[in-house]
């Protein structure tokens, strides 16, 4: 829950803070469209856009359709940056989750679970110049049982030498990273949900758990006996990542995995962590050239793929979602002109008598669309940014997160540069649009009929 500062902060945010953005962007923004104008429009032209945008109109209505405009695309600009950069945080949020338990890079076999342990190709890995490290892992599952408990576990069987490739280890929260007890025992480490379904106990040293692995079908038929494994292994320690992996994985020795899924001279994967994290992707296609066909190269996006296409999804909606009440804030613009157009008619039939062309009018109207649009875009970002700063450094909104995001309090939340281009390349778009039709309007007034009104 909430606490009351908490409130109290996210209320200034949603209130004061816009309204105050608004007045810093119109200072800060006026001088910039003014050059602008002038520079597309000339002095003269400039200078009665200025005076009809913010001079007192004779119709206090103006005055507060433009000030509701502002306002609402203030306030959709602040939404749709904060919407997009929650997308952020939460992605790299998840990116963090999942990279903290696999690997940069993994080579598997391209048909059937597992590959021969080859030297050959282990020693093509270590001597590619863009790998930090690389380690072989052995994994399948089993069903582990502990007085009557019974669960269903994915066993992956690891060497030292994998803390070189991920580290394993700053994941456990109770216990140790130990595959072998001061006993000599083998050990697992449990995830933590694994360890609440079969109520295992780190201090239960007299009473080990099983695990049990079955064969190929064939040799449940011809020799049942032998086609059943099983292991005695105690509880070395738990850890924690998420609950896709903490509810199904057990952490235990590379041999004694070998041996329980008679994989003896097998891997299941090469798992490499790269010098350049970044560049996961286009090494992994490199790398797939390199293979063949034989070998099945994915990064840890690929491991997830259906995950972060949902999530990129997700954003996409909700930009679109956005774009839309932009285009409905964007209507008052229109009406505020339009009744700008409708005071001024007989000002734009003097200024068509003195030698204004169509196309003069039809840019002024323009121009003062998009410097309303300007102010409310340039506000809604300094909320935007006020907001990131205050999330990122104190949480203003917190987060329920349940056993997925159990872990974190507050939403995540990430600025990126392109956010920011993209809404302000919609936002300029929408009030170029919205102020296309009354400079058309105004552009086509009747000069004779205006002057004698």
């Amino acid at each position: 829950m909430c606490s009351a500062r908490e409130y109290i902060l996210l209320g200034l945010l949603l209130t004061v803070i816009p309204l105050a953005a608004m007045l810093l962007s119109y200072l800060n923004t006026k001088f910039l469209l003014r050059k602008i104008m002038g520079l597309l429009l000339g002095t003269v032209p400039a200078y009665i856009a200025d005076r009809y945008l913010f001079s007192r109109q004779n119709r206090n209505a103006i005055n507060i359709i433009s000030f509701i405009s502002v306002l609402g695309i203030t306030y959709v600009t602040y939404v749709l940056i904060v919407v997009l950069s929650i997308f952020n945080g939460f992605q790299g949020y998840i990116e963090n989750m999942y990279t903290a338990f696999d690997a940069d890079v993994r080579v598997m076999p391209a048909r059937g679970k597992t590959m021969v342990e080859s030297d050959s190709l282990f020693a093509v890995l270590k001597a590619m110049p863009e790998i930090e490290a690389v380690a072989a892992t052995v994994q399948d599952k089993a069903m582990m049982s502990y007085f009557d408990k019974q669960y269903m576990v994915e066993v992956k069987g690891v060497k030292q030498d994998y803390l070189k490739v991920n580290r394993l280890d700053t994941l456990v929260y109770e216990g140790d990273f130990a595959f072998e007890g001061e006993d000599g025992r083998p050990q697992a480490v449990l995830g933590g949900s694994v360890a609440y379904f079969i109520n295992a106990r780190i201090s239960d040293r007299l009473h080990p758990m099983k695990l049990w692995a079955v064969g190929d079908a064939s040799d449940l038929v011809t020799n049942p006996e032998q086609a059943v494994r099983s292991k005695d292994i105690f509880t070395a320690g738990y850890f924690k990542v998420q609950m896709e992996y903490d509810t199904r994985y057990i952490l235990a020795d590379f041999a004694m995995v070998q041996d329980l899924f008679d994989l003896k001279g097998k891997v299941s994967t090469y798992d490499i962590a790269l010098k350049d994290f970044d560049d996961a992707e286009g090494f992994a296609k490199a790398l797939q050239a390199k293979l063949g066909p034989n070998y099945k190269v994915q990064t840890w996006f690929d491991m997830h793929d259906t995950l972060f296409k949902v999530m990129k999804n997700e954003k996409l909606v909700a930009y679109f979602i956005l774009t839309l009440m932009l285009l409905i804030a964007a209507v008052n613009i229109i009406g505020g002109l339009s009744m700008i157009i409708v005071e001024k008619t007989r000002d734009i039939a003097i200024l068509r008598s003195m030698g204004a062309q169509k196309k003069t009018i039809r840019r002024l109207f323009i121009v003062e669309g998009v410097f309303v649009g300007a102010i409310g875009g340039v506000a809604g970002m300094i909320c935007a940014g006020i907001f990131t700063w205050m999330q990122t450094s104190f949480g203003v909104v917190c987060l329920n997160g349940g056993e997925s995001f159990s872990d974190i309090q507050y939403f995540p939340i990430a600025a990126w540069w392109g956010d920011y281009a993209l809404t302000s390349l919609t936002v300029f778009g929408i009030s170029v649009l919205a102020g296309i039709l009354p400079s058309i309007k105004a552009a086509n007034t009747n000069i004779v009929v205006s002057l004698r009104k």
